[in-house]
């Protein structure tokens, strides 16, 4: 989860089932209570993005969420995961609880959200690869919110975490990477990972240029 402070301040993603202690103390630390919160930004909705989604919506805050997840949002269950590597098939069978509190958005991202309502010079584009209807967050900046697109290091980032590489699971990895190419080709310097990161655009260049 990532907190951009502005007027209005945003959520991007809504971590795992769990993570709501962690949350009310990353933002407290911020000078933030959970209500000041405006919209939450949920990159997809896998259990590790969305596992909290239904409480911060009870909370008072809106949820945003590409339109091709919706049908995962609501049955509380991820899809059917398609590993990348065998790392990824142990921890598709060994390690992953595939549900979470199932919720509706308030917010469908068809193709873009502008953001400026909410404070931030920016907008939440749909971008079907990683999941049906994956989204990632540009800000003007050159910040670039992107989800698991693609992963910073190893094992969840605990090893290399700025050394941009493959993700584990892909709805459509072909198309996922034609969309980190098209990326490359605006002026983001920074990427920001669910797991791991950030890196800048030298290292996923590196990664995924060809």
């Amino acid at each position: 989860m990532y907190l951009i402070k502005s007027a209005k301040p945003v959520l991007i993603d809504a971590g795992s089932s769990g993570d709501m202690p962690d949350l009310v103390k990353a933002l407290s630390a911020q000078g933030l209570k959970l209500q000041e919160v405006s919209l939450a930004v949920l990159t997809h909705a896998h259990s590790d993005h969305a596992g909290l989604a239904r409480k911060l919506q009870r909370a008072g805050i809106k949820l945003a969420l590409g339109k091709g997840d919706v049908p995962m949002a609501q049955s509380g269950h991820n899809d059917d995961l398609k590993p990348t590597n065998l790392t990824a098939y142990l921890l598709k069978h060994l390690a992953i609880d595939p549900k979470f509190p199932s919720f509706t958005p308030d917010i469908l991202v068809d193709d873009r959200l502008d953001l400026s309502p909410w404070g931030l010079k920016g907008h939440a584009q749909q971008m079907p690869g990683h999941t049906p209807g994956a989204l990632v967050v540009h800000l003007d900046d050159g910040r670039s919110f992107v989800g698991d697109m693609f992963l910073g290091g190893y094992l969840g980032g605990r090893f290399s975490p700025s050394k941009a590489g493959e993700h584990y699971f892909h709805a459509d990895a072909a198309q996922n990477l034609r969309n980190i190419q098209s990326l490359l080709k605006l002026p983001i310097k920074t990427f920001y990972l669910g797991h791991g990161g950030p890196v800048d655009r030298d290292s996923v260049m590196e990664a995924f240029g060809r």
